[in-house]
């Protein structure tokens, strides 16, 4: 999938709204210290954040979806600061972040790179700072597609255009963001929505709110 050409068309192709974790548990952050946006897209959480009057850092490699980000934010005089990048270019000091954003991401990761993330993610956030995390679920129906794609670990495959699927199993979260308080977690079947205008779907989700103890 080529980001550049998905947000081209369709800049709100994953929604306009935030997501409804961050809506319900936004206000336990700090706002003194900044939060990390991973894979921002055009921003729709960054731009909810930054609304509440928070400082946001919105990182994705579309340049369109930064952009297009940067473009709202200006136009609202929002605090967001915007980087064309993956997070495996960025250089931050230990403890920098309130809150740090994973949506959309774990499942377009190997496993490799999900290591990496987490162990950044653990560096990168304040003690009692907030991890908003969601992921595919084993339970998804695309898992059966994906299966039958090339393995390359734990419930991780990869198709002949290189798009990547992880997808983890029931409570695999926890282990994950062991050492953790658990604030928030479920797991379960989304409502029906639609991308573009592409067919209607329902993903098998898991989502988790984790504060760093």
């Amino acid at each position: 999938m080529s980001y550049d050409e998905v947000y081209s068309k369709h800049p709100d192709y994953f929604g306009l709204e935030p997501d409804q974790i961050l809506v319900d548990h936004w206000r336990q952050l700090d706002k003194d210290k900044p939060v990390l946006d991973v894979g921002a897209g055009p921003g729709r959480n960054s731009i909810f954040l930054a609304k509440q009057g928070l400082t946001v850092d919105a990182i994705d490699p579309s340049r369109v979806a930064i952009e297009t980000l940067i473009t709202v934010a200006s136009a609202l005089e929002l605090s967001i600061n915007t980087s064309q990048s993956g997070f495996e270019e960025l250089n931050i000091d230990p403890g920098h972040y309130s809150g740090i954003l994973l949506f959309g991401i774990i499942q377009i990761l190997n496993r490799e790179s999900i290591g990496l993330l987490l162990d950044r993610t653990n560096t990168w956030c304040n003690t009692g700072g907030l991890v908003f995390v969601n992921a595919f679920s084993t339970n998804d129906a695309s898992f059966e597609r994906f299966s039958g794609q090339k393995k390359i670990a734990k419930n991780s495959f990869v198709n002949y255009r290189g798009t990547v699927r992880t997808f983890l199993e029931p409570n695999e979260i926890l282990t994950l963001f062991d050492g953790f308080e658990i604030v928030h977690h479920w797991e379960g079947l989304e409502p029906i929505h639609r991308h573009g205008n592409n067919p209607p779907e329902q993903h098998a989700m898991i989502e988790a709110v984790f504060r760093k103890v």
